[in-house]
C-alpha cells in the first residue's frame, strides 16, 4: 500500500470514527447539558492525529495557515458566546480532522474564506438546523394560547419576549396566574434548549455529503 492509498483508507476510517465519537458526546450533552473531557478529548486527539499525517504528506505552509485561520474564527465565535467550550473543542477536533477536505462527497460547496472550510460549514449548518427548533417552539406557543394567556396589562415587549422564547416562565409566576385567573387552562411553554452537539452530529453528515445548507458558489 503506497502513501496515497493509505491516506484514502485513513480518510474513510477517520470519518467513521468521528461519527462514532460524536454519538456519545451527543448523549452526554442531552443528559447532562454539559460536556466533560470524555466527550471532546477523543475527537480532539483524532484531529491531532489527522493533522500530523497532513503535515507529513501535504504542503506544510498552506495547511498551517488554513488551520490557524479556522481556529482563530472558532475562538472568536466562542468569545462572542455562540457556543460553549465543549462545543468549541469538538469543532476544533473536526477542523483538525478535515483540514484537507475541500468539497463534499456528493454535491454542493463548503463555506469559503481564503479556503473552503469543512468545520465552519459544520457550524453554519448546525446553527441553521438548531434555529428550526425556535420556529417550532414559537408555533407551539402560538397554538397553546400563550399570547392570550398573558397577564392583563403586561408590557408589550415582555409578551413579545415570551413568544420569542427568550425568557422562562417561573413556577411562582404561573402560580400567581392560576390564583388570579381561575379559568386559566393553558400553559405557557418555555424554550426547549437542545444542546448544539446534537445538531453538530447531524450537520457533520450533511456537510460531508452536501456541503452548506445555504447555496454557495462552487
Amino acid at each position: 500500500m503506497d502513501l496515497n492509498q493509505f491516506l484514502q483508507a485513513f480518510a474513510c476510517f477517520k470519518t467513521v470514527l468521528e461519527i462514532l465519537l460524536l454519538c456519545p458526546a451527543v448523549f452526554q450533552d442531552l443528559e447532562n447539558r454539559e460536556l466533560d473531557a470524555s466527550a471532546w478529548l477523543p475527537i480532539l486527539l483524532l484531529g491531532v492525529s489527522a493533522l500530523t499525517l497532513e503535515l507529513a504528506s501535504n504542503m506544510l505552509l498552506e495547511t498551517v495557515l488554513k488551520t490557524v485561520q479556522t481556529l482563530s474564527l472558532l475562538g472568536l465565535l466562542l468569545l462572542l458566546g455562540l457556543y460553549g467550550p465543549g462545543d468549541a473543542l469538538i469543532l476544533v477536533g473536526i477542523c483538525l480532522t478535515h483540514v484537507s477536505t475541500t468539497s463534499p462527497l456528493l454535491q454542493g460547496s463548503l463555506l469559503r474564506f481564503s479556503n473552503p472550510d469543512f468545520s465552519l460549514t459544520v457550524l453554519l449548518n448546525a446553527e441553521i438546523l438548531s434555529s428550526a427548533t425556535v420556529a417550532s417552539n414559537l408555533f407551539h406557543n402560538l397554538r397553546s394560547g400563550a399570547w392570550s394567556s398573558s397577564q392583563p396589562g403586561e408590557p408589550f415587549r415582555r409578551r413579545v419576549s415570551r413568544m420569542l422564547l427568550l425568557r422562562a416562565v417561573g413556577e411562582e409566576e404561573s402560580s400567581r396566574k392560576k390564583l388570579a385567573q381561575s379559568t386559566l387552562s393553558r400553559k405557557v411553554f418555555v424554550k426547549k434548549t437542545v444542546p448544539l452537539t446534537f445538531f453538530i452530529l447531524i450537520s457533520y453528515g450533511v456537510t460531508l455529503l452536501f456541503g452548506s445548507l445555504v447555496p454557495l458558489p462552487a
